[in-house]
């Protein structure tokens, strides 16, 4: 019940300041947070202070307006003084968008949390939330099943205002999976965490008890920069993600097991950014065929470190966010390379999502590219798939601006995962390389080969030219060729070179297998 009420009453709820009093102040508060501020008061006790945290309070004329709350419970007294301000000026951050936030729990979704949580580390204040606190659920979807709707609703509001609840005026807590969840705060609050989902449980008188696993990873005490930080956080998030807390003993808030832990991944990115500086990064080129005429196209980039497939050097590049400078580095070798190749060489250089995504990487690229006229048409980037493209309208106007200055853009590994066709659909591509776990097969299941052909004729529509990947048996040749494929990639051409070297391969004298029966009604023109 609300007893006295002055100030911006009419701004923040429609209302003057005596039409508020002995309302209740839950009518004006949006329901999704409504259990949150119950939380919030009800944990409070005298002469104790809740620190402010968003919350969206309804306005008499329709909508929510996101605000700040801050608490205080009044010494030998039963009122509790709220004061409410304005969410969104420029001493505060701006509210999440609707779209980034999970519509059960009222927590950021992964991209949103990932991207708010590093910021934090990254900040040189450090802000206030300085641990990073991840939360697994083991039986959570068990428990979830055996529930009636109102029952399930109830619990995922419940599970997000406690979590919310504990990550402070900066309202970074976030839903990571099905079962896992991870919050910012101002320290090791993983004990607090699970013991008031535990009651939780227990309060909602659930038939079994919630199995809470909470664990957190504070890195302010170890000699690390705010990037380096930040970094650590993001593979720390990715890991957990990925695996759980099942495979992460490193997570614990045991200092000498985080010790361990922080060592581990700055160690390997220490070495990571000495591989780049030194010269242990070497480039291979594998060339991609016409099926029609056997003439080399362009050959494909891939770099080796150390000599070696540089598969888990990228992956955690990637974990760590500095895949950017893989890639630059790369882009880097390929443009020297080709300045000194012939005319009819024509390269392709991979970038990944967080390249594209990034707009710094971009510039940086861009600026490259226009003190380099003459690569036009001899340059191609492959957008690979380790990472997901989440701005696609960012992504369009990059690759756009890439294909408008002369440089093609390739989508690789097309058919893995439903964001090939997402891609497909939103941005403009010259070429589409299907995955080469298709190819591989299509000439011994006709489910494979029916796939392949459906991504064929899609290709077709879209004006869009195929490369296959994987390559590997004359066999496979005749067929996509047969099929319309128009380029085709794998060792039946050649493997890696160290320099791209034109082999054009007669294709005229391939005979079909004398048992080969095709599974698919050929392509015809």
């Amino acid at each position: 019940m609300i007893h006295f009420a002055t100030g911006a009453c009419l701004a923040l709820m429609g209302m003057t300041d005596a039409d508020l009093i002995n309302r209740l102040l839950f009518d004006y508060l949006a329901p999704a947070d409504q259990a949150l501020v119950r939380r919030v008061l009800a944990t409070l006790r005298e002469n104790d202070r809740a620190p402010p945290r968003l919350i969206r309070l309804r306005h008499q004329e329709g909508g929510a307006l996101p605000c700040t709350m801050a608490v205080y419970r009044m010494q030998d007294s039963p009122l509790l003084n709220i004061t409410l301000s304005q969410y969104g000026n420029r001493e505060q951050p701006v509210a999440p968008a609707d779209g980034d936030v999970d519509a059960q729990t009222q927590l950021l979704i992964p991209n949103a949390f990932t991207k708010a949580a590093v910021a934090s580390f990254a900040a040189e204040d450090g802000g206030t939330s300085k641990a990073l606190t991840l939360v697994q659920m083991s039986n959570l979807q068990q428990i979830r099943a055996h529930l009636t709707e109102d029952q399930d609703r109830v619990l995922m509001t419940e599970i997000g205002a406690v979590l919310r609840q504990y990550s402070g005026p900066e309202a970074v807590a976030g839903r990571l999976a099905e079962n896992r969840f991870g919050v910012m705060t101002p320290t090791d609050l993983a004990d607090l965490i699970a013991r008031d989902i535990v009651q939780l449980a227990h309060d909602l008188g659930l038939d079994q008890p919630l199995e809470v696993d909470a664990r957190t990873l504070d890195a302010t005490g170890f000699a690390l920069s705010h990037p380096d930080r930040a970094r650590l956080m993001l593979y720390a998030l990715r890991r957990f993600a990925e695996d759980g807390i099942k495979d992460m003993d490193a997570l614990s808030s045991s200092s000498s097991i985080v010790a361990d832990f922080a060592r581990d991944a700055m160690g390997r990115l220490a070495k990571l950014r000495g591989d780049l500086k030194g010269s242990r990064l070497a480039l291979s080129f594998e060339p991609i065929h016409d099926l029609s005429t056997g003439r080399t196209h362009h050959f494909e980039v891939l770099c080796r470190i150390n000599g070696e497939r540089p598969g888990p050097s990228i992956t955690f590049a990637e974990e760590v966010g500095v895949i950017n400078d893989v890639d630059m580095a790369v882009c880097g070798m390929a443009m020297r390379e080709l300045e000194t190749a012939p005319g009819d060489i024509s390269l392709a250089v991979n970038l990944s999502a967080a390249s594209v995504s990034s707009d710094l990487f971009m510039q940086a690229l861009m600026a490259q590219l226009s003190t380099r006229p003459s690569l036009a048409g001899r340059l191609l980037f492959e957008i690979t798939e380790t990472g997901r493209l989440d701005d696609l309208a960012r992504a369009r106007s990059a690759l756009n601006g890439l294909r408008q200055r002369g440089f093609p853009v390739c989508l690789d590994d097309f058919g893995v995962g439903m964001a090939s066709f997402t891609y497909v659909r939103a941005l403009e591509f010259d070429y589409v390389k299907l995955d080469g776990s298709f190819v591989s097969r299509m000439c011994e299941s006709h489910r494979e080969e029916s796939i392949v052909v459906s991504m064929l004729t899609l290709c077709r529509s879209l004006k869009v030219t195929a490369i296959a990947e994987h390559v590997e048996t004359a066999e496979q040749v005749l067929r996509l060729r047969s099929l319309g494929c128009a380029m085709g990639q794998g060792w039946f051409f050649s493997k890696g070179m160290s320099r791209p070297k034109r082999r054009d391969i007669d294709l005229s004298s391939l005979t079909r297998p004398s048992r080969w029966t095709p599974t698919v009604q050929d392509f015809r023109a």
